[in-house]
C-alpha cells in the first residue's frame, strides 16, 4: 500500500481507500488565523521521500522523524533562525491517520484471504455440481486461476461403435434348394469395398456367376493404391463381366447370369455401381433413398408407351415385365447405373446393398422403421433377417444384404 499526499500544508482533511488497496490522504490548506504569521517563500521548493511517503518542504525547512513519520517545520520569512516548536495536534493527527490506514490495510488483506478461503471451500463442496451458477460466480469473484475450479470427477467418455458393429450382413437360403446369392466385404488401401451379387435362379450356374463376380472385385481391390475421386468400380465391373463371359463361353451367354451391386466407401464419400434389379439404398435422416433404377423390361415398356408404341395398360399386364434387361453374363452390358461424382456423407448415413429377396418381402416403410429402431448396422441386419423369416413367404427367394454405417 502506498499513501499519496495531496495539498500544500500538513493537516489531514479526510481519507479514503481506493479499490486497488491504495489510500489517498487529502491534505487541504488551512484557513489563516489571526495568530498565524504569514509565510513567504525564501527559497526553492524541495520534495523529499521518506519511507515511501512523498512530503513537500519549503525553503530551508528542517526535518525531524518521530515514530516513523516525518514532520517538517519551516523558517518564517525574516524570522529568527531558531526552530519553532512542533505542532502537537498536527503530529497527533498524522500519526493517527497512519495508524488508521495500517488498520484499514490489514483489514482489507484479511477480507481478501477470507474470500479466497470461502471460494476454495465452495469449490470443494460444489464439485459435484460443476457448472452451477453459484459456482461460476465464485470463480469470477475470487479472480483466481480458472483451472483451480476444474471438476474433480473424470469426464464421461464418448461411446463409439466398433468396426464390427458398424457393418451388418445377412445371407439366407430362404425356401430355395440352393443359394444363388454371393456377398463380399473387404478393406483396401483407402476404404471399404462391399459387393452383393444375386445369381439368377431361373438359369443354370447362377451361383458360379455370382461367386465369380464377387471374387474378381475383391481381388481387384487388393491392387488399389489409395482413395480417389474417380469411380474405379466401372473398370472393376468391366473386368468382372469379361471374366464371367469367358467362363460361360459363347454358348453359355444368356443361359446364366447375376445382378451386381458394389460400393467403395472412403473417408470423404462413396462411389457405387448397379447392374440388374437389386437395390442400393442410402439411409439418411431416417429415410430410405433408392439410388439405382431396376434394369427390367417394365422400364422399356414405359418408354414405349411414352413414345406411343404401346399403351400404358400394357405395362402392367405384360407377362415379361419383370425380366432383366441387363445383367452380368449376357455378353455386352446394356445398362449400368453408378455415380459419376463421389456421394458425400451426412451425419448418420447408412448404405444398404440387398437382393430382391429382401425388399420383395419386407416393404420399404417397414424396413425404414426397423432401421430407425436399430442401435447399429449389425443389429439392424440381424433384425431384418428375423423380419423376413417371420413373414413366412412360401416362395421366399434367397435373400442377402450388407448394411454399412458410413
Amino acid at each position: 500500500m502506498r499513501m499519496i499526499y495531496k495539498g500544500y500544508n500538513y493537516y489531514i482533511k479526510n481519507s479514503e481507500e481506493t479499490e486497488s488497496g491504495d489510500s489517498i490522504i487529502d491534505i487541504g490548506k488551512p484557513e489563516k488565523s489571526e495568530d498565524t504569521t504569514e509565510e513567504k517563500n525564501t527559497g526553492g521548493q524541495n520534495d523529499t521521500t521518506e519511507g515511501g511517503l512523498l512530503i513537500a518542504t519549503k525553503g530551508d525547512a528542517d526535518s525531524t522523524e518521530e515514530d516513523g513519520v516525518t514532520t517538517e517545520t519551516g523558517t518564517p520569512d525574516g524570522g529568527s533562525s531558531s526552530k519553532d516548536k512542533p505542532d502537537l495536534a498536527m503530529i497527533f493527527g498524522i500519526t493517527s491517520a497512519v495508524l488508521l490506514l495500517v488498520v484499514i490495510y490489514l483489514a482489507s488483506m484479511l477480507a481478501k484471504l477470507k474470500g479466497k478461503n470461502n471460494a476454495s471451500v465452495d469449490d470443494e463442496e460444489g464439485s459435484g455440481n460443476f457448472g452451477d451458477s453459484d459456482n461460476i460466480n465464485n470463480v469470477d469473484n475470487a479472480g483466481s486461476d480458472p483451472s483451480r475450479f476444474a471438476p474433480t470427477f473424470a469426464p464421461v467418455e464418448s461411446v463409439s461403435k466398433s468396426a464390427e458393429e458398424k457393418i451388418g450382413k445377412l445371407h439366407n437360403i430362404g425356401r430355395r434348394k440352393g443359394q444363388q446369392d454371393s456377398l463380399g466385404l473387404t478393406e483396401y488401401n483407402g476404404g471399404t469395398l462391399a459387393v452383393v451379387a444375386d445369381g439368377m435362379g431361373g438359369l443354370a450356374d447362377g451361383d458360379r456367376v455370382s461367386q465369380k463376380i464377387v471374387m474378381t472385385l475383391l481381388q481387384d481391390s487388393a491392387s488399389i493404391a489409395g482413395a480417389s475421386r474417380d469411380n474405379r468400380l466401372y473398370e472393376m465391373v468391366s473386368h468382372a463381366n469379361r471374366e464371367v463371359n469367358q467362363m460361360l463361353g459363347p454358348e453359355g451367354l444368356y443361359k446364366s447370369g447375376s445382378t451386381l451391386l458394389a460400393v467403395m466407401a472412403e473417408s470423404d464419400g462413396f462411389h457405387w455401381v448397379a447392374v440388374g434389379d437389386s437395390h442400393i439404398y442410402l439411409f439418411r435422416a431416417g429415410t430410405l433413398l433408392l439410388m439405382n433404377r431396376e434394369h427390367i423390361y417394365e422400364a422399356e415398356l414405359v418408354q414405349k408407351a411414352i413414345n406411343g408404341e404401346n399403351t400404358f395398360a400394357d405395362v402392367k399386364t405384360n407377362p415379361k415385365k419383370d425380366g432383366l434387361t441387363s445383367f452380368i453374363g449376357m455378353g455386352n452390358l446394356k445398362y449400368i447405373d453408378g455415380s459419376m461424382e463421389k456421394v458425400t456423407y451426412a451425419p448418420g448415413d447408412w448404405i444398404l446393398l440387398m437382393s430382391d429377396g429382401v425388399f420383395n418381402t419386407v416393404p420399404e416403410p417397414d424396413m425404414c422403421r426397423l432401421l430407425n429402431e436399430a442401435p447399429s448396422a449389425k443389429v439392424a441386419a440381424e433384425r431384418l433377417e428375423q423380419e423376413v423369416l417371420r413373414r413366412q413367404n412360401p416362395k421366399q427367394d434367397n435373400f442377402t444384404a450388407i448394411i454399412m454405417e458410413l
